[in-house]
């Protein structure tokens, strides 16, 4: 498993005139190609104004970005989708627009999914979730991700 901050690749905002004028930025073809090597995706994000983060719209919208000679990496996958916030709701209403969103580029979305209310509250002091239902949870999703792609 490895785990991709999408912050660490400093894209810039996506600009078609940027992109006409420099090329795709080194962080998206990074991006690009850590999704090709990988058959399954738990794509994790906190939930802002309802809506998954914009970081993550922006580094999906770099990474659908067409490279000549080199096809999309995101046909194919398998992807399972987790939220969290610090609200009550834990994440919830931004899962939908998340799901549509990898749909429409041609990912399956495995259908359990996750989200995490209270989440600064979740966590030991080893990154541990607390609530063993909530880790349940977390372990059938992730399991569901891995049977979808393993029977494939």
């Amino acid at each position: 498993m490895n785990v991709l901050d999408l912050r660490t690749l400093a894209l810039p905002l996506y600009d078609g005139d940027l992109e006409a004028a420099s090329g795709l930025p080194e962080g998206c073809l990074h991006l690009k190609q850590a999704i090709r090597e990988h058959h399954a995706l738990l794509v994790a994000s906190p939930e802002y104004n309802g809506f998954f983060t914009p970081l993550l719209k922006n580094s999906i919208d770099w990474a659908t970005r067409p490279q000549e000679g080199v096809p999309s990496p995101f046909p194919g996958k398998v992807a399972a989708i987790i939220a969290a916030s610090p609200g009550a709701l834990g994440g919830i209403r931004g899962l939908p627009a998340l799901r549509i969103l990898l749909s429409g580029i041609g990912v399956l979305v495995t259908p359990g999914q996750m989200s995490l209310p209270l989440a600064h509250k979740a966590f030991d002091e080893k990154g541990d979730l607390i609530n063993p239902q909530q880790q349940k949870v977390l372990e059938g999703v992730v399991g569901e991700l891995l049977r979808t792609v393993h029977t494939d």
